[in-house]
C-alpha cells in the first residue's frame, strides 16, 4: 500500500517546552504489587486517554496534551510502572502487568466514551488490550502514533542494535555526551528536526531507566498482530516516512488486519512524533 503521505505542520518549539512537566492535577494509583502509578488530569469535557512509549514518561506529550485541553478535553496521562515518576512492584515489567496497569488507570478515572491516544510502546500494550470487550466498550476511537506490533527485530536494525546497549546502560551513557549523544538522537528522528528537538531527544535517551530492559524483550519476543481482527474501534494510524524504530510495517499490519483502520503516512516525520508532528495528532485525536 502507498497513500500520499502527508505533509506535517512545520514549527520549531523551544527546549523549554520540549521537556514541559505536564500541567494537571496529579495522582497515585496504586497496584496490588506495590506498583505507584503516577497520573496527570487536566481539562474539562470528553475524555482522552494518553498512553506514552518505551524508556519515557508522559511528559513526552508536552506538545500534544495543553493543546487538548485547550479544545476542551479532560486529559488524561500516566506514567508507566518503571517509568518517569511511577515505581514498579514486584511483579516486575511484562505485557500482562503493563496492560493491567492500564486497565486500571482507566478504571480509576472512569474513563467513558473516550479517545485513546497512543505512541510507540503504547500501542502495543493498548492494542494488546483492546481486544478485551470490557476495556474496548471504554473508548470510541483510537489513535495509533509510530506503533509497534510486537516482533520489534524484524526489519529494525535500530532494534537490533540498541537492545543490549540499553540493559547495559550504554545508549544512556553515549546520549549523555553531547556530541554521540545528538548522533543517537538524529537516529530517532526526521531529516528536519531542530536543533532543541535534537537535544530534547537526547536527554530522554540519557534518562532512560536501565531496569525498563525487560520492555524490550517484551516487544521483540510477542506479538499482538492476532488480536487485531477482534479490534472493532475506528482505528487512526500515524506514521513517519523517516521512522527507523518502528518501521512502517507495524503501521500496515493494523490497517490490513483491524476491521476499521484508516492509515496517513506524514512525510519527513521520524519516531518522536509527539514532538516533530504535534498538530497532527491533535487533529486526528479531535476528528470523528
Amino acid at each position: 500500500m502507498n497513500p500520499e503521505p502527508v505533509q506535517r505542520s512545520t514549527g520549531k518549539p523551544p527546549l523549554s517546552d520540549l521537556l514541559r512537566t505536564l500541567d494537571g492535577a496529579a495522582g497515585i494509583i496504586r497496584r496490588p504489587d506495590g506498583t505507584r502509578l503516577h497520573t496527570v488530569e487536566a481539562g474539562v469535557g470528553d475524555d482522552i486517554l494518553m498512553v506514552h512509549g518505551f524508556g519515557v514518561s508522559s511528559d513526552c506529550w508536552s506538545l500534544v496534551q495543553p493543546r487538548l485541553v485547550a479544545a476542551d478535553r479532560r486529559v488524561i496521562a500516566y506514567d508507566h510502572r518503571g517509568h518517569g515518576r511511577s515505581s514498579c512492584g514486584r511483579d516486575g515489567f511484562g505485557s500482562e502487568q503493563l496492560r493491567a496497569d492500564l486497565h486500571a488507570v482507566a478504571t480509576a478515572y472512569d474513563i467513558a466514551d473516550a479517545t485513546l491516544v497512543c505512541h510507540s510502546m503504547g500501542n502495543f500494550i493498548a492494542l494488546g488490550l483492546l481486544s478485551d470487550k470490557t476495556f474496548r466498550n471504554r473508548f470510541r476511537r483510537a489513535v495509533l502514533v509510530s506503533p509497534i506490533t510486537g516482533m520489534s527485530r524484524k526489519a529494525s536494525r535500530a532494534a537490533l542494535l540498541h537492545t543490549p546497549m540499553i540493559r547495559l546502560g550504554f545508549t544512556q551513557f553515549l546520549a549523555a555526551q553531547p556530541r554521540t549523544g545528538r548522533y543517537l538522537a538524529t537516529r530517532s528522528l526526521g531529516p528536519f528536526a531542530s536543533a532543541d528537538l535534537v537535544e530534547a531527544t537526547r536527554q530522554s535517551l540519557a534518562a532512560i531507566p536501565p531496569t525498563v530492559g525487560p520492555c524490550i524483550t517484551m516487544v521483540r519476543q510477542e506479538s499482538i498482530a492476532r488480536r487485531l481482527e477482534q479490534i472493532d474501534l475506528p482505528l487512526q494510524i500515524l506514521s513517519g516516512t523517516r521512522d527507523r524504530t518502528t518501521p512502517s510495517w507495524h503501521a500496515e499490519l493494523i490497517y490490513m488486519r483491524a476491521p476499521n483502520a484508516q492509515i496517513k503516512f506524514i512525510a519527513g516525520a521520524g519516531h518522536m512524533m509527539n514532538w516533530e508532528a504535534p498538530e497532527e495528532i491533535v487533529v486526528a485525536a479531535l476528528t470523528d
